[in-house]
C-alpha cells in the first residue's frame, strides 16, 4: 500500500483529476494537511467528500507572514481543531521557518503558534508533520518538552548533526520527489533507516518546474529502494508498516 502521507490536496483546482492520477498509481491513502487559517474547513470539506483522504489541522510557520491576523485567530483555530479532534489523523503542518521568512519581528509569534499547537497535539495524544527549515536547532530543543509519541519530520534538509539527534529519538522522517535531485534528500534517505522513512509529495510544490502531486510517491518509493538498495516491495511493505504505527487513525 502507497500512502502520501503530507500534501495540501485544498490547494488544487481539479482535484478530480489528481485523485485519479494517484489511484492509477496505486496511492490508497493521502493525508492532507493544514497551513492557514483559512485552509482548515476546506481541508475537512475534501477529506468528508474522498474517503481516500484524511485530514490533519495545524498552522504553518509561513503564516505569520502571510496573514497579520493569524495572532488573533489563534482561539478558532484551537476551537476548529477540538471541534474535530476525532476526524483529524495528526496536528500539522506545523514547526519553525527561519529560511522563507526572514523577518525576525515574526519568530516570536511563531514560537508562540508552534508552542500552542505543540500543546494540543499533546493534549489530544495525536502525532504532529513538521517543518524544521532553517530553524531545526530551536524545534529540536523545544520537542522534549512535549510529550508526544510520534513525530514525523517532513523534507527534512538541514544540518546532519540534528539529522542525527532526530534519528536517535526515533523521529520518522518522510522523503518527497526532491530526492530525483537534492543531496540533501538523498542524505536523508541515506541515514534514516528504513522502520522510519515514509513518503510524501508535498503537492503541488513545484519539483524541476512540474507541480508535486501524490501520484509521485510511487517514484519516491522506487528512489529509496534504489539508492538504499532494500527490494521496492519489501519497502513498501515496511513504510505501511511504519505509517500505521505513527499514523493508525488512518487504518
Amino acid at each position: 500500500m502507497l500512502i502520501d502521507i503530507h500534501c495540501h490536496m485544498n490547494l488544487y483546482l481539479a482535484i478530480d483529476e489528481i485523485m485519479k492520477e494517484a489511484k492509477n498509481a496505486g496511492i490508497e491513502k493521502i493525508i492532507s494537511v493544514g497551513m492557514s487559517f483559512t485552509s482548515l474547513e476546506r481541508i475537512l470539506e475534501i477529506s468528508n467528500k474522498y474517503d481516500m483522504i484524511y485530514p490533519a489541522l495545524g498552522i504553518h510557520p509561513e503564516e505569520v507572514k502571510m496573514n497579520k491576523d493569524i495572532g488573533n485567530q489563534l482561539d478558532l483555530v484551537v476551537d476548529i481543531i477540538k471541534k474535530n479532534k476525532d476526524k483529524i489523523c495528526a496536528i500539522g503542518e506545523i514547526g519553525l521557518d527561519h529560511h522563507f521568512v526572514k523577518e525576525k519581528e515574526l519568530y516570536p509569534l511563531q514560537k508562540d503558534i508552534f508552542k500552542i499547537m505543540l500543546s494540543m497535539a499533546q493534549d489530544l495524544n495525536l502525532p504532529i508533520n513538521l517543518h524544521t527549515k532553517g530553524a531545526e536547532k530551536i524545534v529540536f530543543d523545544i520537542l522534549p518538552s512535549f510529550n508526544i509519541s510520534n513525530i514525523n519530520i517532513h523534507w527534512y534538509s538541514g544540518p546532519n548533526n540534528f539529522l542525527n539527534v532526530g534519528i536517535d529519538r526515533g523521529y520518522y522522517f518522510s522523503i518527497t520527489p526532491a530526492i530525483n535531485y537534492s543531496s540533501a534528500v538523498k542524505k536523508t534517505a541515506s541515514l534514516v533507516d528504513s522502520e522510519h522513512l515514509l513518503l510524501e509529495s508535498d503537492g503541488p510544490v513545484k519539483y524541476s518546474g512540474n507541480s508535486g502531486n501524490p501520484a509521485m510517491i510511487k517514484d519516491v518509493l522506487n528512489a529509496i529502494s534504489k539508492l538504499k538498495k532494500i527490494d521496492s516491495k519489501e519497502l513498501e511493505l515496511q513504510i505501511e508498516e511504519n505509517t500505521k504505527v505513527i499514523f493508525p487513525k488512518i487504518f
